[in-house]
C-alpha cells in the first residue's frame, strides 16, 4: 500500500511540477528558470509547512506522510527535499554536517552535471 501510495502521489507532484513550471515559463517570456526556481522555492516551503505539521502536529498514518513527502514532494521537486534536510540539520545545531551537505551537494552537483555533458558532447 505505501508503495502504491508513493508513486500515485508521485504522479501528482510531477504533473504538478510540469504545469506549473510550464506555465509560468510561459509567461514570464524569458530564458531564464522562472519556473524551476518557483517549483524549488514553493516546493522548500511547502515540505517544511506540511512536513512539520505532519511530524509534530496532525495524526497522519505514517503511509500517508510517505505518500506526501516523499511521492508528492519527489515529483514536484527533490530540491525540496535537499533543504528539509539541511533546514533539520541546522535546527539539530548540526551546523558542520549540514555546511558539508551544502557544500559537496552544490560544488559536486555541479561539477557532476559539467562531466556528464562534456561526457555526452563526446559521442
Amino acid at each position: 500500500m505505501r508503495l502504491l501510495l508513493i508513486g500515485a502521489f508521485g504522479a501528482i507532484g510531477t504533473l504538478a511540477r510540469y504545469g506549473l513550471q510550464g506555465l509560468v515559463q510561459v509567461k514570464m517570456g524569458s530564458t531564464f528558470p522562472y519556473g524551476t526556481l518557483l517549483i524549488n522555492l514553493t516546493g522548500c516551503f511547502f515540505l517544511g509547512l506540511i512536513g512539520q505539521l505532519l511530524l509534530n502536529r496532525v495524526i497522519v498514518p505514517p503511509e500517508w506522510r510517505m505518500a506526501i513527502a516523499v511521492g508528492f514532494f519527489g515529483g514536484y521537486t527533490t530540491f525540496s527535499s535537499f533543504g528539509w534536510e539541511t533546514a533539520k540539520m541546522l535546527e539539530a545545531g548540526e551546523w558542520l554536517w549540514a555546511t558539508t551537505y551544502v557544500g559537496s551537494s552544490v560544488a559536486f552537483g555541479l561539477l557532476l552535471s559539467v562531466a556528464g555533458i562534456r561526457l555526452a558532447n563526446r559521442f
